[in-house]
């Protein structure tokens, strides 16, 4: 055995890009390099671990191998903790310039981003946010795997990461306009567990409102789950059901013309905290700080509450 590494950073790149998609000639066009470049990369890893990776089929893209799947968990971890040395690095070099990845939660993402765009611009002309909106489970491989610095989100989403919290925010219910439930004020959970909760097509939202309904010992409630934020407000509109909210519209119309009312819920249910997520060992660049005083500013602006971001 040698502690020589004949292998690159680019091959495991090249690996992993490959296994995630599937396909070598997909990687490749995501990579901007040739389906051959990102090929004989591979066959080279191979070559230098002595064991193989990728089943090619032809016509029907790749798979892992026993071997390649065990490999593909330290090659992630390998280029995250690459990705993050050249954060760190970036942050010595003192700019807030280039790009930067964040991620934004499905629900987060209409209240926020548009305006995040818009003060980003005006205050750091030469950062370019890419923006990723996703899941919650997905927003935390983005963060594991270093393609994103740090994402907005919840902390009940937030997993094993790093949380900062901004702002908390009360939970409200959102229901049909005709529907006559809150009418006279504020209402119960185990008066909305009479209908079906519409909710994100989510385990980890959904143990959220389990838990929030388990704490409050009402049964939880049917539910039918979506994939987009509109989508739950036209089936909520439609009188499938209610849905729980911790953003305010600043409208109550959806796309196919239906009307949402809000309603308040008693009990004194605790709020959700909205944040950042990042790695716990990862010390944000100049560009990563930037886009944390823009999102305070935002917040600020959004909730009319001072919001600290400064940085650890």
């Amino acid at each position: 055995m040698t502690d020589r590494l004949d292998f690159s950073l680019t091959q495991l790149r090249y690996f992993v890009e490959s296994a995630e998609l599937g396909n070598i000639s997909e990687a490749a066009e995501k990579l901007c390099a040739s389906q051959s470049t990102v090929s004989t990369g591979i066959m080279r890893l191979e070559r230098h671990l002595g064991v193989q990776l990728l089943l090619r089929h032809h016509a029907r893209g790749v798979t892992l191998t026993p071997s390649g799947r065990h490999f593909l968990r330290g090659a992630r971890a390998l280029l995250g903790q690459a990705r993050n040395l050249k954060a760190q690095g970036d942050a010595l070099a003192g700019d807030a310039t280039g790009r930067l990845d964040v991620g934004f939660f499905l629900s987060i993402a209409p209240f926020l981003l548009p305006l995040v765009h818009r003060m980003t611009a005006e205050r750091h002309g030469a950062l370019e946010l890419t923006v990723h909106e996703a899941s919650a489970d997905r927003l935390l491989r983005l963060l594991q795997d270093g393609r994103c610095e740090l994402v907005v989100t919840y902390d009940f989403l937030s997993g094993d990461a790093r949380f900062r919290p901004l702002v908390d925010l009360p939970v409200h219910a959102l229901v049909a306009d005709g529907d006559p439930i809150g009418g006279a004020g504020a209402v119960g959970l185990d008066e909305l567990a009479t209908r079906p909760l519409v909710t994100f097509d989510s385990p980890t939202v959904l143990r959220h409102f389990e838990n929030m309904f388990a704490r409050a010992g009402v049964r939880m409630p049917d539910v039918m789950t979506a994939t987009s934020l509109e989508t739950m407000r036209g089936l909520v509109a439609a009188g499938s059901g209610f849905t729980l909210m911790y953003q305010r519209a600043s409208h109550v119309a959806t796309l196919d013309g239906g009307k949402l009312r809000a309603v308040e819920i008693a009990g004194g249910l605790p709020p959700a905290f909205l944040g950042v997520a990042t790695m716990p060992e990862l010390s944000l660049s100049n560009r990563g700080r930037a886009f944390l005083d823009v999102l305070g500013s935002a917040l600020s602006l959004s909730y009319d509450v001072q919001v600290a971001t400064e940085a650890p």
